[in-house]
């Protein structure tokens, strides 16, 4: 299991975010960061973990997200790939249980339920776990997953598939893959609220 996480000057938010994705239990994971461009010091914030399950990609120059997701998935070496970004955080469990859903319905790909929280954490708001029928359903008029480019888990056979993130998108490109990804078949749901989905002022 390969995590991409994509950021671009958010070295402080980027820790939180880190700690939450290795601290998942009943996954053997790596995660890739790829530092688009940044001009903070992205690069001391991810060495200062010190956990040799993370690896730093970088962008010279930024390219946008959906090139750093690109890049993230290039070296990703699982057989399955999660995307989480940069400001967000998971519940310990959210991985396994997304697997443990994605096994259940023999599905290749899985999203969870989300909890909106504030910039120190603080639950906002938390909205209902569409179901997979209704996210089928719905993505051709909005991103019908929750959370955004922090919720899903992909067998990377599937995602081959579906091909890269569009380059040319600055802020939907996850919503398009999900599209893409659910033209060629439904997700799987993990229930639980297992992803904290930042809102900033």
């Amino acid at each position: 299991m390969t995590v991409v996480v994509p950021t671009h000057n958010r070295g402080a938010l980027l820790t939180s975010t880190l700690r939450s994705v290795l601290a998942q239990r009943g996954v053997d994971l790596d995660v890739v960061v790829v530092d688009d461009g940044s001009t903070d010091d992205t690069a001391g914030a991810v060495n200062g973990l010190a956990d040799d399950r993370l690896r730093l990609v970088r962008h010279d120059t930024p390219r946008r997200v959906s090139e750093a997701r690109n890049s993230g998935v290039r070296a990703a070496t699982g057989a399955w790939v999660a995307f989480c970004d940069d400001d967000d955080v998971w519940a310990p469990d959210k991985l396994a249980e997304q697997l443990a859903a994605a096994s259940r319905l023999g599905r290749d790909w899985a999203y969870a339920g989300v909890v909106t929280v504030d910039e120190a954490l603080r639950p906002v708001a938390a909205p209902p776990t569409p179901t997979p029928e209704q996210v089928v359903r719905e993505l051709p008029r909005y991103n019908a997953v929750p959370g955004g480019g922090s919720n899903v888990l992909v067998r990377r056979e599937l995602l081959d598939r579906a091909g890269p993130f569009d380059p040319g998108l600055r802020n939907t490109e996850d919503w398009e893959m999900w599209l893409r990804l659910s033209r060629l078949e439904p997700p799987a749901v993990a229930e639980r609220r297992l992803v904290g989905y930042r809102v900033h002022p």
